[in-house]
């Protein structure tokens, strides 16, 4: 019986795909053998498979209910792109079906591993493989995960629209006052946006726009500052967890048995602490206790008390967990959700204790290495980058303008050492909130596992039903997976930074040097921006010393860089592109005059910019919005006083 049902599997294809037998061969299979290798085929690939029809009491994998599934498997692949490696004892009658269409494998070596291409088969998301065994008993078949394929410089994607605008805007922001910026967008597996724009460091330390410096490139390294809590921190949990080597609904004191309740403690909790109450941000530590400074107020921030913060004071790294340990919980874990830098310090401990290795050294071995990546690292001044290799943050050390002190504080425009303050003066650069510097287009490949389903290449991070474990909305905030952002409302309404183009499905992180990564697993799409917002002044440090001015332009406020990059993405009409940027103007100029928050020169600088990208546009449409009294009283408020940014 098993027989005729397996022989109905082998011809059935027709039936299987809802296509005709003429439909199933229409497309002609111009694969073809690339090479062939007796070696097995080295790394971790999305899937690897023997198939035989063979049912028998060790053979666990042979299904004998849905019998179709012993001869088909689907994978991720994206229009254009694939190969797989197969092997077979002979290719006399074997046939191969990619999406229903027969794969020429005539040509293959028997008994040998053949790379094939696939590329004129696939197509972009789930993919289906059948193979028919009736006549080959053991066929070997490996598929790896997508890579990207530049095509950035492809004439569709340069003379695309919304990218246009999306660069006008960029360089207009800059031209008035904004710092720099670097920009990836990726969609079906293609890199097809990949720009640079600005100066590695903009301003002096005084606050004078510069001139002269190096161009940022499209190999500059940004401080990605809490975007590290993701991309190495959440990755190396994952693969953790993916390896059986850390169960994250595990106790903490299971992991690391000195973390437990002290006598002292209020607020109890820490003895029955979990890893995925702290991957939730629900373990009950403060925002940001601030174990560096000496002299931080928890009771006001903004006034610093000599040695207040002595206790939990340290810039001596092995002593920071215990200083962790000391610090007292605002709230007993898991009746909030609060954001903590904390949270990520003490993963980034759990790691380090679970492999015994530092975290930059864990994750470079087992991450960042394995996929070639060259623009990533902690400490980028001791792994082989110079300062001009990296785009600078504060002009001023920490400090902020001289309203902040403490111990052993910068005082120079920081390039090319983490701005955190946690991470660099008690963790030494490397700690799993922060530190971690890339480009964009590292960080592309990394956040393109995500749309793959746990891998890249023939590398997997981990397995797809971990990564699905992480990425899914938490039950009591679905603004928050386990340490992923997740577009979504709760905690925080996360449209602001993924906007509302993008799909419910989207997650990803941003960074407080002003850095953003989106992934959009559903429409197959990834957007990086990374900025140095930071390195611009101060508005007024006497009044907010956390009130930088790139934090006053719409760059730094990314949902409308990810608005336009969508509109890319979907190559949007230059008419719907003009109403955006008129869009931009008229609720930017209204912003400012009912808002005493937005009325700085340097909301007026970004007013500026954008009103100059719809002029230059010069299209019936936008020549006619500056006939409107809009655009007349926005020349009026722009008139006279060009914006002294400097």
């Amino acid at each position: 019986m098993k027989k005729k049902y397996l022989i109905f599997a082998a011809v059935g294809v027709a039936i299987l795909t809802g296509c005709t037998k003429s439909s199933t061969l229409s497309k002609k299979s111009t694969a073809s053998v690339i090479r062939y290798s007796k070696s097995e085929p080295k790394g971790d690939f999305q899937s690897t498979a023997t198939f035989s029809e063979k049912a028998s009491a060790t053979n666990d994998d042979f299904d004998s209910y849905a019998l179709l599934n012993n001869q088909e498997q689907q994978f991720k692949g994206f229009k254009g792109q694939g190969y797989l490696w197969l092997k077979a004892k002979n290719n006399k009658d074997l046939k191969v079906f990619i999406n229903s269409h027969k794969l020429n494998v005539g040509s293959i070596k028997q008994n040998y591993w053949n790379k094939i291409s696939i590329k004129d088969l696939t197509k972009n998301g789930a993919n289906i493989l059948q193979v028919d065994t009736l006549k080959n008993k053991n066929v070997k078949i490996k598929i790896p995960y997508p890579t990207l394929k530049n095509k950035a410089n492809d004439a569709k994607y340069k003379n695309n629209d919304s990218f246009k605008l999306l660069d006008a805007v960029i360089k207009a922001e800059i031209k008035n006052g904004f710092s720099s910026a670097q920009l990836v967008v990726v969609h079906n597996g293609k890199i097809i946006k990949q720009s640079s724009y600005g100066m590695v460091n903009s301003y002096s330390k005084d606050g004078k726009r510069l001139n002269g410096q190096k161009a940022v490139t499209n190999n500059t390294l940004y401080d990605l500052a809490s975007n590290t809590k993701m991309y190495a921190t959440n990755y190396a949990i994952q693969r953790l967890v993916s390896e059986g080597k850390l169960n994250i609904d595990s106790k903490v004191s299971d992991i690391l048995p000195n973390f437990k309740d002290q006598a002292t403690d209020t607020i109890k909790g820490k003895s029955d602490l979990t890893v995925r109450e702290i991957l939730e941000h629900q373990a009950g530590f403060p925002a940001d206790p601030q174990y560096h400074n000496q002299n931080y107020n928890s009771d006001n921030p903004l006034k610093p008390e000599k040695n207040k913060n002595i206790a939990l004071y340290t810039q001596n790294r092995n002593e920071v967990l215990d200083k962790i340990i000391a610090t007292p919980l605002d709230y007993t874990p898991g009746t909030k959700t609060v954001y903590s830098d904390v949270d990520y310090m003490l993963l980034g401990f759990i790691i380090e204790k679970i492999t015994n290795t530092r975290l930059d050294q864990y994750v470079n071995k087992e991450i960042y290495k394995p996929l070639a990546l060259k623009h990533i690292t902690f400490n980028p001044l001791e792994n082989g980058f110079s300062k001009n290799d990296t785009a600078a943050t504060e002009l001023d050390g920490n400090t902020r303008g001289g309203a902040v002190s403490f111990n052993n504080i910068r005082k120079n425009t920081l390039q090319g050492q983490v701005h955190d303050e946690k991470a660099y003066y008690s963790m030494k650069g490397v700690s799993g909130h922060a530190g971690l510097f890339s480009n964009a287009t590292d960080l592309a490949k990394l956040a393109q596992i995500v749309v793959n389903g746990g891998g890249y290449g023939n590398y997997k991070l981990c397995n797809e039903e971990t990564l699905q474990e992480f990425i899914k909305p938490k039950s009591t905030d679905p603004s928050y997976g386990l340490g992923w952002r997740r577009n979504a409302t709760g905690t925080v309404n996360y449209n602001w930074a993924f906007s509302k183009q993008t799909d419910s499905s989207t997650v990803g992180h941003t960074g407080w040097t002003g850095t953003l990564t989106v992934i959009d697993p559903k429409n197959n799409n990834v957007i990086i921006l990374l900025t140095n917002e930071r390195n611009t002044p101060l508005v007024d440090a006497k009044k907010d010393p956390n009130d930088f001015a790139g934090g006053h332009y719409l760059l730094a406020k990314y949902g409308d860089v990810v608005n336009l990059a969508v509109s890319g993405i979907n190559n949007d009409s230059k008419n719907a592109n003009d109403q955006k940027i008129i869009s931009l103007v008229s609720q930017r100029y209204a912003e400012i005059k009912e808002n005493k928050a937005d009325n700085s020169k340097y909301d007026k600088a970004d007013l500026r910019a954008l009103f100059e990208t719809l002029k230059d546009r010069d299209t019936t449409t936008t020549n006619n919005f500056l006939k409107t009294t809009t655009a007349k009283n926005i020349t009026s408020y722009l008139k006279g006083s060009k914006v002294n940014v400097e």
